[in-house]
């Protein structure tokens, strides 16, 4: 009852904790999206805003650079340039000075004295109003007795503007020259030019027209000085002399707005939706997690009160086992009776077997439990070869193996702790020893380069029974062998190999193994080399 209460107080702590953070990054996320879809509806709205802009400037533009290549054409003519500034031939000039696109054309000087108008049919009516407008504009443009003297034909073209009620004139200004450029650059200036303007007039209904073709809402022309309703883009005209003309202006649609106030309750419920299932789904992870950790920390502390059971229970079995096996020795020392001395080492024997039982017990708990200290210290490979050399060599014998040592060159001090980097080849070479009863085992060394540090390899072969694939993967589990046939034959806890892999990762190394049923098996067990600095040390 009390570990229900805890895990529920654990679960309602691990809520809140969770919880919490998920409704606040919930609401940050609808917050930054609004923020987010706002802003890019303000860049919409402002990109609208520019474009039309642009498109406004770039088509009023247009129609003056038409009305300049139109009266281009006439301007820098030589047939004009003789019937008008060298000789003034009124027949001539009323025959020839019109056009099929514009709406007016008029011949003038610069103090603003009209030599001649055209107007079309449509705008003849108007014939005093525009030409005045387009004279007056016309004669203010900056520098007007200096085009006739710029270093091409198209930059003797300039622009103005004008007004005449709620229309507006878009007046192309070019001076009558002749054709030939050289002449018209050495023309003296004092003799003055005629010039030529050719204007056309963009009534409310073209202009309506034009903001149609545009896309553009509510496109007029309004006279200049007018508040600018709110909604509405504004583009001032403005003649060439800087005086303003005019406004053009239209309906600001707010493109991005409309798109935020269409798109975003869907998002914002949207994240509201994922925010409540996220909250249920973590929820119900939480409660899963909370449990997991129970359950964790249980197997936790059974493996922590299992481990400092068996220390204890090994601790107390080893003093015992140890006054037994001193006892055996004993009796075998100063007995002389061949069965009593018989029955005293088979008392040896298995009372050693068990104290080794024990020591692995007890190294299995430690590393376990993290409490395995290691000494690491440069060690000669040589020496450590004839150690287990010897050491092994008895079991050998009794088994019929031959036991050969074949080191490296090149393999010659390992970095390792001496009592657990023996006690590892001691496993192995026993294993092999036991596997391959009247047959070769061999200890080699080898180095083998890694891109972080080279490792020295101990490699113990044998030509044994071999292992099958399938049962590789079982070899380094604790307490368990390669399959139960093998335990059942030739005996074992299964420890030494998961002891012996342990402890050489916890050295910095590893074993690994190939085996082949029926062919033998391959250990190899590597450790760092060890490095200058070390030996130096050393």
């Amino acid at each position: 009852m009390l570990n229900f209460a805890k895990s529920a107080s654990d679960a309602r702590r691990a809520w809140i904790g969770v919880g919490v953070p998920i409704l606040v990054l919930v609401v940050g996320i609808i917050v930054l999206a609004v923020a987010t879809f706002a802003s890019f509806a303000r860049d919409q709205d402002e990109t609208f805003e520019r474009a039309s802009t642009t498109l406004v400037a770039s088509g009023l533009e247009g129609r003056a650079r038409a009305e300049g290549n139109i009266g281009l054409d006439n301007a820098n003519w030589q047939d004009l340039f003789d019937n008008v500034s060298v000789r003034w031939n009124q027949a001539w000039v009323e025959a020839n000075v019109y056009s099929s696109v514009a709406e007016g054309m008029i011949i003038f000087r610069a103090d603003g004295a009209v030599r001649y108008g055209w107007f079309n049919e449509q705008f003849e009516p108007q014939r005093a109003a525009l030409a005045e407008a387009a004279i007056h504009a016309a004669t203010r443009v900056p520098n007007l007795r200096r085009l006739a003297r710029a270093p091409t034909p198209a930059e003797t073209v300039t622009h103005t503007y004008a007004r005449v009620g709620d229309q507006l004139l878009v007046i192309a200004v070019i001076p009558v020259t002749p054709e030939d450029e050289t002449a018209r650059i050495a023309r003296n200036p004092l003799r003055g030019y005629d010039y030529l303007a050719v204007m056309e007039v963009i009534t409310p209904e073209d202009i309506a027209r034009a903001g149609h073709n545009m896309s553009l809402d509510g496109f007029s022309f309004v006279q200049p000085g007018q508040e600018t309703p709110s909604g509405v883009i504004s583009y001032p005209v403005a003649a060439a002399d800087g005086v303003q003309v005019g406004e053009l202006q239209w309906r600001h649609t707010h493109p991005g707005a409309a798109s935020f106030q269409r798109s975003i309750w869907p998002v914002i419920f949207g994240l509201i939706g994922i925010g409540v299932l996220t909250v249920l789904i973590a929820r119900r992870l939480v409660v899963r997690q909370v449990g997991a950790v129970a359950h964790a920390e249980a197997a936790l502390e059974s493996s922590r009160i299992k481990s400092e059971f068996l220390a204890r229970v090994g601790h107390e079995l080893r003093t015992p086992l140890n006054g037994i096996i001193g006892y055996a020795e004993l009796i075998h020392e100063e007995n002389e009776t061949p069965a009593t001395r018989a029955d005293a080492e088979r008392i040896i024997a298995a009372a050693r077997h068990l104290n080794h039982l024990l020591s692995d017990i007890l190294d299995q708990s430690r590393l376990d439990a993290n409490r395995i200290t290691l000494k690491n210290e440069v060690l000669p490979v040589v020496g450590m070869l004839s150690e287990v050399q010897g050491l092994m060599r008895p079991s050998a014998r009794s088994a019929g193996v031959t036991l050969t040592v074949q080191p490296s060159a090149t393999a010659n001090y390992a970095f390792a702790d001496h009592v657990r980097l023996r006690q590892c080849l001691l496993n192995l070479v026993g294993n092999a020893i036991k596997f391959a009863p009247r047959g070769n085992v061999a200890i080699k060394t080898r180095i083998e380069s890694h891109p972080d540090r080279d490792m020295i390899v101990f490699d113990i072969v044998d030509d044994g029974i071999g292992i099958a694939k399938h049962d590789l993967p079982n070899l380094f589990e604790p307490f368990s062998q390669a399959n139960a046939s093998v335990g059942e034959t030739y005996g074992g806890t299964g420890l030494g190999l998961s002891i012996s892999r342990d402890l050489a990762r916890a050295m910095g190394g590893d074993v690994t193994v190939t085996s082949e049923l029926g062919k033998g098996s391959t250990f190899s067990l590597a450790v760092p080399v060890a490095s200058a600095q070390a030996l130096r040390a050393a």
